[in-house]
């Protein structure tokens, strides 16, 4: 029997090059206790590492410039020897129920219209799937059912690890499992990241804009749309790390961008996890965004923080039609308060002290009723202090 201790290990931790960071602040609650040994290379150890480094780029190079031929080799083989990718490599998510009992079905009536794609190892009797995740569980679960070769030996198309590169194999995972409409925000922002990083690698594509196009025309995005997301790449390998394990959301990670690498690590180690999301006070702590605060300002913004409170507060409020004349009474009354005290701090546009929304669509039916007249209704939009004094 062949040795599986490898299979494992694949399984079960990152494999290759990691391109999620795993970086920490010294502060942070989940940095992990790692203790790291030295252990001295040989001149011919080096001289090895060397050479193999050598042949990578080269394969890197080739499969990149040449393609490869995912038919060269098909085969049928047992589904028990197929495991998943590792999981820094294959990360989407898998089918819910009803999607896998759907696929399960479709493979029952009508079979398997496209070859799982697997990689073999050398010296080792098990594949990793590299395309075909799903359709590989709806199988296990049919061949458990219904114990039939056709469910046990489904086709596939087998690539070898010894001529195919990692950084190839990993774009290929992300094109092959790319369904934009079904991926979460988070699964979708690292794969842009990752194909990005992918990308950068290859000599075809070393200019940003190429880079952009690209990832533009296979997401299905404008340009500009995936500009926004790699604006990310700005963050530091820490608040990337928050953002891959979804501790901070997406509009807290924009604003973490708008500062260098320097300043992101300064606020990370000086402020209260628990509040690492609270959208206002990283506003405050960042300031204007252009990157040149200087970092012990930012100390400063982190501690004059924490007693801050949110500029503004939204109410969602849903009422009887029997109470809208007295609402917009109330609101209108609230309106005129806030310009007679807050206009000569904050200006003329009442929208900064008091803004007031409302289903305009909606309204128009109780206007033309005569429930409410169309100015009241006008002066709780009006933004300019006499027009809403004004009798």
């Amino acid at each position: 029997m062949k040795n599986n201790r490898y299979a494992d290990d694949i399984y079960e931790n990152p494999f290759g090059e990691d391109l999620v960071p795993g970086c920490y602040v010294e502060n942070d609650p989940r940095k992990p206790k790692i203790e790291a040994f030295y252990y001295p290379q040989s001149e011919e150890e080096l001289e090895q590492d060397r050479i193999f480094k050598e042949k990578v780029i080269e394969r890197r190079v080739r499969n990149f410039k040449e393609g490869v031929n995912i038919f060269e080799d098909v085969q049928k083989i047992d589904i028990g020897l197929m495991q998943d990718a590792p999981t820094n490599w294959a990360y989407l998510p898998l089918p819910n129920d009803a999607q896998l009992i759907s696929l399960m079905n479709s493979l029952e009536s009508i079979g398997l219209i496209n070859p799982i794609i697997l990689l073999k190892h050398p010296n080792y009797d098990y594949y990793t799937i590299l395309s075909g995740k799903s359709r590989v569980l709806a199988l296990k679960n049919l061949y458990e059912r219904d114990h039939l070769d056709k469910y046990r030996y489904p086709l596939c198309c087998i690539l070898d690890s010894e001529k195919v590169d990692e950084y190839y194999l990993r774009s290929m995972i992300l094109d092959l499992n790319f369904k934009y409409r079904t991926i979460p925000q988070d699964v979708f922002i690292r794969m842009i990241l990752d194909r990005h990083a992918l990308l950068k690698k290859s000599k075809k594509f070393r200019k940003e804009s190429n880079v952009a196009e690209l990832l533009a025309e296979e997401f299905l995005m404008s340009t500009s749309s995936i500009y926004n997301y790699l604006v990310l790449e700005k963050l530091s390998e820490e608040i990337k790390t928050l953002l891959y394990e979804k501790r901070i959301t997406l509009q807290i990670a924009r604003l973490f961008a708008k500062v260098n690498p320097a300043a992101q690590k300064m606020i990370l180690e000086n402020i209260d996890f628990k509040e690492i999301n609270c959208l206002h006070r990283i506003k405050f702590i960042i300031g204007d965004g252009t990157g040149n605060v200087a970092l012990e300002k930012i100390k400063r913004n982190v501690e004059t923080s924490k007693d801050l409170l949110p500029e503004k507060i939204s109410f969602n409020v849903t009422i009887n039609k029997r109470l809208l004349g007295k609402t917009l009474e109330t609101l209108m009354d609230l309106k005129k308060y806030a310009s007679m005290n807050l206009s000569g701090i904050m200006g003329d546009n009442a929208n900064r002290f008091c803004k007031i929304t409302f289903d305009k669509d909606m309204m128009k039916y109780y206007v033309e009723k005569n429930i409410v007249d169309q100015k009241s209704v006008s002066k709780l939009t009006a933004t300019k202090v006499q027009e809403i004094l004004s009798k």
